[in-house]
């Protein structure tokens, strides 16, 4: 499958606020995994953890990643 080279941020759009568009489009066309943790301690005591694991991605980009096996 060939995909046609995508033309240039500065081409498409103009202005910063359409060049933030561009990566998120391209971000969620290839897919990114989001990871964080967070401690909640007072006294050297671990009182609270949460961990989150959020996985950005645009349907196509997950249909192609099952179809290919990753």
């Amino acid at each position: 499958m060939s995909h046609a080279a995508s033309p240039a941020p500065a081409a498409t759009c103009v202005g910063e606020d359409a060049a933030l568009v561009d990566v998120i489009d391209r971000l969620l066309a290839r897919g990114v995994v989001v990871r964080g943790e967070l401690w909640l301690t007072v006294a050297d005591v671990e009182l609270v953890y949460v961990g989150a694991q959020i996985v950005l991605a645009s349907p196509e980009a997950v249909r192609a990643s099952w179809s290919a096996g990753r």
